[in-house]
């Protein structure tokens, strides 16, 4: 293995589980992968809203060296974008040695191999001579890989759920109306988006997920809320798995009323911890969320403006005039 290891953040796509042990993903890629699936419409829910029973996650069809679609989590609090060994596998690459990757999650952090692709495309976004790390699709709901935040750094993500579609925009987003909310994003963290938000009474820092099932608080927001006594009862301990081997445990505890803009959540639970990310990102200390699709889900569509740096959200059931020009089509799977 290389020295030379690159450092890159895929803190999200956190699942909870009950106290099994978790499966160790093998350190190679095994010789007798199974082929990527046909994907067809009838199999797959492009874009589902969030209800009490059901977490959607934004899937988009994506291209690799000019083969596909293949089916990516659309992850916006991933760093990088990322792919499956099956992928790797379909396309005949070799993972590099040189290209080993220091994987950091939410969990913990681990050495993946790397491989070498000319090009990634999802919508009207193409990242040229990318070295992927090559993670197990398990810690991804099974898809063929994810497009992260290294491909957005002036464009747009356009998700309205209401129409299931989403569209991938390599400029600023469209300018919007009055209905929709815009809200303040910064860039952090690799590129991450991040607005202010509030747990009850206590300002948060929130990092917006698309590719988490659900919402994280660390352990400065548990004081700050006042729950620490719920940690009593074991009946809240959880198992967290994400995108590295590892996994901790949490605790999954009803939270006080979460409000992002115009978002309101009065009956939702937070998985707390003290998670690795949040030390990484300097914000162990002061309370923080990240935001997952049990959240993001409620809206009726949303948009992160990478170019102007906003989160645009419109709320359920507002009238939504809005529509995206008519030369961008949405990126759909077949």
């Amino acid at each position: 293995m290389s020295k030379w290891i690159a450092t890159l953040v895929l803190a999200s796509l956190p699942a909870i589980a009950g106290a099994a042990e978790p499966e160790s993903p093998p350190a190679d890629i095994p010789a007798d992968l199974p082929p990527v699936a046909e994907v067809k419409p009838e199999d797959f829910v492009y874009v589902a809203s969030t209800r009490p029973d059901r977490i959607g996650r934004v899937m988009a069809p994506v291209s690799v060296n000019g083969v596909g679609p293949f089916a990516f989590v659309v992850d916006t609090g991933a760093s990088t974008s990322v792919i499956s060994p099956r992928v790797v596998a379909r396309l005949g690459l070799k993972p590099d040695p040189a290209q080993s990757k220091l994987l950091r999650g939410i969990t913990g952090s681990e050495v993946v191999p790397g491989v070498a692709v000319d090009s990634i495309t999802a919508g009207e976004i193409t990242l040229m001579d990318k070295s992927l790390p090559v993670v197990q699709p398990r810690v991804f709901a099974d898809a063929d890989g994810i497009f992260g935040a290294d491909a957005f750094s002036q464009g747009c993500l356009y998700v309205n759920f209401r129409e299931a579609s989403v569209f991938i925009l390599r400029t600023g987003c469209p300018r919007v109306g009055d209905e929709w909310e815009t809200l303040r994003a910064e860039l952090k963290f690799g590129g991450l988006p991040v607005v202010h938000a509030r747990v009850g009474r206590t300002k948060v820092l929130a990092i917006v997920d698309t590719g988490a099932e659900r919402s994280l608080g660390n352990r400065a927001l548990l004081v700050a809320a006042d729950l620490e006594p719920a940690l009593q009862d074991p009946k809240t301990r959880r198992q967290v798995f994400a995108a590295t081997s590892q996994a901790i445990f949490g605790n999954l505890l009803a939270a006080p009323p979460v409000n992002v803009g115009s978002i309101a959540i009065d009956n939702l639970s937070l998985v707390f911890g003290d998670f690795e990310v949040f030390q990484m990102w300097g914000a162990a200390e002061i309370p923080a969320i990240v935001l997952g699709m049990d959240v993001l889900g409620t809206t009726q569509a949303l948009m992160i403006d990478y170019k102007r740096r906003e989160l645009k959200i419109l709320p359920q059931g507002a009238p939504d005039t809005f529509r995206i020009r008519r030369n961008a089509t949405p990126s759909r799977l077949p």
